[in-house]
C-alpha cells in the first residue's frame, strides 16, 4: 500500500512540475542560414544574470529543458569566442550578439536566433494612445565594423569603448523591418534618438508601424526588428514579446 501512495505521489508532482516548466530551444544561424555552432545561449533573470544556458551543437541547434514559466529580462546568443573582447579571432570573424526582451516563456517555445556585425540593443514596444493607431519601437543599433576602427584598447575594454567609441548607425545607413509573429509591419516613420550611454552617446532609433492585422491566441504578440547598417553591409535582429494591454 505504501509503494503504491507513494507511486501515486511522484506521478501527481512530477505531473505538477511538468506543468510549470517548458522547454526552450531553436536554432542559431547567420543571415545565409548557416549554423553557429557552438553558439552560447542565456536566459536572464531581473539581475542580468543568466538563470538558464544551453551550448548549439555543430548543427546550430539549442534546448533549454525545465524552464520556469514566467517572464525573463532577456536572452542572449554568440559563439563566444566570435565576440570582439575575447580578441580570439580575426577582425572579420568577430560577431555582435543576438538578444531577445521581456522573453514570456508560458509554453514550449522556439527562438532562433541570427547573428552577424550589427547589434541591436535595448529594444521594446509601446504604444501612444490617443493618437495614431499604430505601435512605437525603439532600439539601438551598434555597429562592431565602427568599434573595430577605433585603436585596440579601446576595441577590448568596455569602460573606454563607452566613452569615447561612436559606433552609431547613421539616419541614412539605417534600414529597417519590423515583423509581428512574421507578419511584415508598414513602417511610418524613422526617428534618430540621441540616447547617453555611460559617459558617451549613441544614436537610438523610435520606429512608428502599423498595428499588425492578426491577434494571436495568446496574450502576447513576438515583435522582430531586423536592421541592415548599409556603410558597412552589417546586419542585426532581435525580438521583443509585447504583451497585450488587458482593459476593463
Amino acid at each position: 500500500m505504501k509503494t503504491l501512495l507513494f507511486a501515486l505521489a511522484a506521478l501527481f508532482y512530477g505531473n505538477l512540475f511538468a506543468q510549470e516548466t517548458v522547454t526552450l530551444s531553436g536554432r542559431a544561424t547567420d543571415f545565409n542560414g548557416h549554423p553557429i555552432d557552438s553558439c552560447s545561449v542565456h536566459l536572464f533573470g531581473s539581475d542580468f544574470n543568466p538563470i538558464y544556458t544551453a551550448i548549439a551543437d555543430k548543427d546550430g541547434y539549442y534546448t533549454m529543458k525545465d524552464v520556469k514559466k514566467g517572464t525573463y529580462l532577456a536572452l542572449y546568443a554568440i559563439r563566444a569566442n566570435t565576440y570582439h573582447r575575447r580578441n580570439a579571432v580575426p577582425y572579420s570573424d568577430m560577431r555582435l550578439e543576438f538578444w531577445g526582451w521581456n522573453v514570456i516563456v508560458d509554453r514550449d517555445l522556439t527562438i532562433n536566433p541570427r547573428c552577424h556585425r550589427l547589434e541591436l540593443y535595448g529594444t521594446t514596444v509601446f504604444e501612444q494612445y490617443g493618437g495614431y493607431p499604430g505601435l512605437f519601437v525603439y532600439t539601438r543599433p551598434m555597429s562592431l565594423g565602427k568599434l573595430l576602427a577605433y585603436d585596440k584598447e579601446t576595441v577590448l575594454n568596455k569602460e573606454k569603448a563607452n566613452k569615447g567609441a561612436d559606433i552609431s548607425v547613421s539616419p541614412e545607413d539605417f534600414k529597417v523591418q519590423v515583423f509581428a509573429d512574421d507578419e511584415p509591419l508598414k513602417v511610418n516613420s524613422v526617428q534618430a534618438v540621441e540616447e547617453y550611454v555611460g559617459e558617451g552617446r549613441q544614436l537610438g532609433y523610435l520606429i512608428q508601424v502599423e498595428r499588425p492585422k492578426h491577434r494571436p491566441s495568446r496574450p502576447y504578440v513576438v515583435f522582430r526588428v531586423t536592421a541592415q547598417n548599409t556603410a558597412l553591409g552589417e546586419e542585426g535582429e532581435n525580438i521583443y514579446f509585447y504583451r497585450l494591454p488587458q482593459f476593463e
